[in-house]
């Protein structure tokens, strides 16, 4: 992409100032993405939604990959790319119905736990070694989620448990990604993971399908757009910066969805949704560091 700016807008810019201003049209579009799955959860069951988002980002990789689809479906292991699948469709139902219910910015903000959430699964699951540091950060971002959720309060809205669901199978859905890193392209586990969502999500919409405007039906089609675009953008952001740098850009779509929730809904976040935000943060940028410091 550098060499495209130069040989035809005569611009020269830097690996690191591309990459951050490619990040950071990533999560812009992944926010726009969530906001729109908001709007139409007001209308539609997010059934309907999550099966939109698969559908049309099928629809799109198809025209996109065209003739070497065929050859991206060839995988080393098939059923492992089945299940992650199954673990993106059951983590996006879960995020759609708390964007459905909570304010944009909070069921951002506990989803966000996800990190935290997968330093724990990787010490049982992959027998990760865990520091004593790593334990303190991960109590840290529980209680940033707790401070959120804050069971004790009159207005507790159990719809809390929809993102700490969303990011449990994240989590999840994070560990099987690193078994199939170094045997399937990005190009196969793409395809893999929207046609499963697709398969999957269909019987369900039988029972909550309704007939979406003209309006309705761009809309849910820019659920795949806008999808397909962010992770193209990502991929390509990692392949002129580090890792190590990209990683904590995930942590503006808290600060996103705080702004779309302010301006379109007039969300103010509460002081506890702040402060738990931050915490969460903290520990997930930690949390990272200290990943990248071992590997």
């Amino acid at each position: 992409m550098p060499n495209f700016l130069n040989k035809y807008f005569k611009v020269e810019i830097s690996n690191t100032l591309l990459g951050t201003f490619l990040l950071i049209t990533t999560y812009f579009f992944f926010s726009v993405m969530e906001l729109t799955a908001k709007e139409l959860g007001q209308i539609f069951n997010p059934f309907q939604i999550v099966f939109a988002r698969y559908l049309s980002q099928v629809i799109i990789l198809l025209i996109i990959f065209n003739k070497n689809s065929k050859s991206f479906l060839k995988s080393a292991f098939p059923a492992l790319q089945v299940l992650r699948g199954v673990l993106l469709l059951v983590t996006t139902c879960f995020m759609f119905s708390g964007l459905a219910y909570l304010p944009f910015a909070e069921n951002i903000a506990i989803y966000m736990i996800g990190p935290v959430i997968t330093t724990i699964l990787a010490f049982f699951i992959l027998k990760e070694k865990i520091s004593f540091i790593q334990v303190i950060i991960v109590i840290i971002g529980l209680i940033g989620a707790l401070v959120i959720a804050n069971p004790n309060s009159e207005t507790f809205n159990f719809a809390i448990i929809f993102p700490f669901l969303a990011a449990l199978c994240f989590a999840f859905f994070t560990i099987s990604t690193k078994f199939l890193n170094s045997s399937d392209s990005n190009q196969t586990t793409l395809l893999f993971t929207a046609i499963t969502g697709t398969i999957l999500s269909l019987p369900f919409i039988i029972f909550f399908w309704e007939w979406p405007n003209l309006n309705q039906t761009i809309l849910m089609f820019c659920l795949g757009l806008l999808a397909t675009l962010g992770h193209f953008l990502f991929i390509e952001a990692l392949k002129i910066i580090n890792a190590s740098f990209a990683a904590p850009f995930v942590y503006l779509t808290v600060l996103l969805a705080a702004f779309w929730g302010y301006l379109i809904y007039d969300e103010v976040p509460q002081n506890n949704t702040i402060i738990g935000a931050f915490l969460i943060i903290i520990a997930g940028i930690i949390i990272t560091k200290l990943k990248q410091k071992k590997s």
